[in-house]
């Protein structure tokens, strides 16, 4: 009889202290350009660019064009050629220094001549500058966070809306003992999102635990990476709204307890 009591009360005790067990997921969206350079690396990169187009060799406009020819002649006469030295001239941004018609102090500008409408048309399409696509999307102007297609600087996070109110990463219930943390985190993501998106679990390993304050259940989070499709947030019980967010939005967005568990997991970039 003795045995049995204490058996009894092991058996209730141990289901009291029975917790939750949620896996979470860390979804990124990795950098899809170069960072944003600082005002000290645009003037270094640009100080440089200039040093070299000063310091190249001189354009041998001689191996190009035949000597005496016209097409030597047209190339010659649509060059911009640097003033001279001039005795008696003052020059307030240095004596020029006149090398082969080319002002050895700054880069040389090569000009191609043009000739009929149909060749300059060529030329103009061939010599375009390049115009780079804008480092700005129509989800920047717009404030759409749930567009993968913002911050493309920046390493973005998905973060979910739960029915009270509060943001967090997304969270699913172990339902099975011997269910695996990574798969319920992979089958959620895609009951949840829909299946039109791919992504690559970095490790089956968590990379941080996290228990509420009541201490009733613990979240063990899995990294992971979106590589194509998007995430569509089905119709469910538990979050109604989501958001890609970079980590300085996920603070704002998330309880202080929370974001100190994973803060150092997030990227700052």
């Amino acid at each position: 009889m003795i045995r049995s009591g204490i058996r009894t009360m092991a058996s209730v005790a141990s289901k009291e202290n029975t917790k939750v067990i949620n896996s979470g997921l860390i979804l990124s969206r990795i950098p899809i350009v170069t960072p944003d350079l600082t005002e000290f690396e645009k003037k270094y990169y640009n100080y440089q660019s200039e040093l070299e187009k000063r310091l190249m060799w001189t354009f041998p406009y001689y191996f190009y064009f035949r000597k005496g020819t016209l097409a030597e002649r047209r190339f010659l006469k649509a060059q911009k050629y640097p003033v001279s030295k001039q005795p008696g001239v003052w020059y307030p941004k240095g004596i020029p220094d006149i090398r082969q018609n080319r002002e050895r102090r700054s880069k040389q500008d090569v000009i191609l001549p043009k000739e009929q409408e149909d060749i300059n048309e060529s030329l103009e399409k061939i010599s375009r500058p390049v115009v780079p696509n804008p480092r700005t999307t129509k989800a920047d102007e717009t404030g759409d966070l749930t567009s993968l297609e913002r911050k493309l600087s920046r390493t973005l996070y998905l973060l979910l809306k739960n029915k009270t109110g509060e943001w967090e990463f997304p969270t699913f219930q172990l339902k099975e003992d011997d269910a695996l943390l990574h798969l319920n985190a992979e089958t959620g993501l895609r009951t949840l999102g829909g299946k039109n998106i791919n992504t690559w679990t970095v490790s089956k390993t968590p990379v941080a635990a996290y228990e509420n304050n009541n201490g009733s259940d613990i979240t063990f989070f899995i990294k992971s990476h979106i590589l194509g499709g998007k995430f569509d947030l089905q119709e469910n019980d538990t979050y109604s709204n989501f958001a890609w967010l970079t980590k300085d939005e996920v603070k704002n967005h998330i309880k202080t307890d929370y974001f100190n568990k994973v803060d150092c997991l997030l990227s700052k970039v």
